[in-house]
């Protein structure tokens, strides 16, 4: 399929090319709210930023993908001071569990589980809300990880190997999820080009295909992920059994292979960094 027939395509048919599982780990929330003309500092902010969260994952879910991964709480912001730092808990829980979020979640039908309350114990009442509020079963679920330190992975795996006896990877995704989830095949992020195992939930990496938008925040529009989910149906779809003749093709874009950009290097605006230009290749 073109680019063109898929902008136009019916979300029923684009949704058959969605991933199942993504991490959806959009960063710079606060610079957008100051862009958007809202004090990060704000109650406003707080309900802003909730908002634009859940119309992008209405987005997500619209299109197909069954099981979302996002970041709730990561050892960064956890260790973060100042005035974020301590309403990061109270913030959470509103977020995540609040009668608005609650709301929200039983007009979508959406299933929502926090992980990681085990490391943060004054999340625990929060995870047990959400249990109890949102559905046993949906076709979509929002699952949040809480990690305050990069060893809580770690440690979370650990107990529940023990806790489980689990001897295969699928019994042990069971014991640690309380069922089985398809492989994640999309990491949507925000920024830099980087990942870490915080980001990326225990055990369910697939082949995972990266992209890291630019604009700040949970500002995802419908195009933009019709872009997102071409590139990665269509235009990454390269690998095939029989080389024979693959690599000589490449000589037909000399050039452009032999002039090729880093893609990752960098430069700064201000206290944020942002990709280094790169030239367009020419049309094929």
């Amino acid at each position: 399929m073109d680019w063109q027939d898929f902008l136009a395509a019916p979300i029923a048919e684009v949704a058959q090319v969605a991933p199942r599982t993504m991490v959806y780990t959009m960063g710079g929330t606060r610079r957008s709210a100051a862009l958007a003309g809202i004090v990060p500092e704000s109650d406003a902010y707080i309900r802003w930023t909730r908002e634009q969260l859940v119309a992008g994952l209405d987005l997500l879910f619209r299109y197909g993908v069954e099981h979302v991964f996002v970041a709730a709480i990561t050892p960064d912001n956890f260790q973060e001071t100042g005035a974020y730092r301590k309403r990061l808990i109270g913030f959470t829980d509103w977020a995540l569990a609040g009668e608005e979020a609650l709301a929200d979640y039983g007009r979508f039908g959406w299933r929502v589980r926090l992980l990681g309350s085990e490391h943060i114990p004054e999340l625990k009442p929060t995870a047990d809300r959400l249990r109890q509020e949102t559905p046993a079963q949906s076709r979509h679920t929002l699952w949040c990880l809480a990690i305050p330190h990069e060893d809580a992975p770690w440690q979370t795996i650990v107990a529940a190997a023990q806790r489980s006896g689990a001897q295969t990877r699928e019994t042990l995704i069971e014991a640690i999820y309380g069922e089985m989830i398809p492989p994640i095949t999309m990491f949507l992020s925000t920024g830099k080009l980087m990942f870490s195992q915080n980001l990326l939930p225990p055990l369910l990496t697939g082949k995972v295909q990266c992209y890291w938008r630019q604009k700040p925040g949970h500002t995802l529009r419908e195009q933009e992920w019709r872009e997102i989910l071409y590139d990665y149906a269509y235009t990454r779809a390269t690998w095939k059994a029989d080389k024979e003749g693959r690599a000589e093709a490449a000589i037909s874009f000399r050039h452009i292979w032999e002039t090729a950009p880093t893609i990752g290097l960098g430069q700064r605006l201000g206290p944020f960094w942002y990709p280094a230009p790169t030239v367009e290749p020419p049309a094929v």
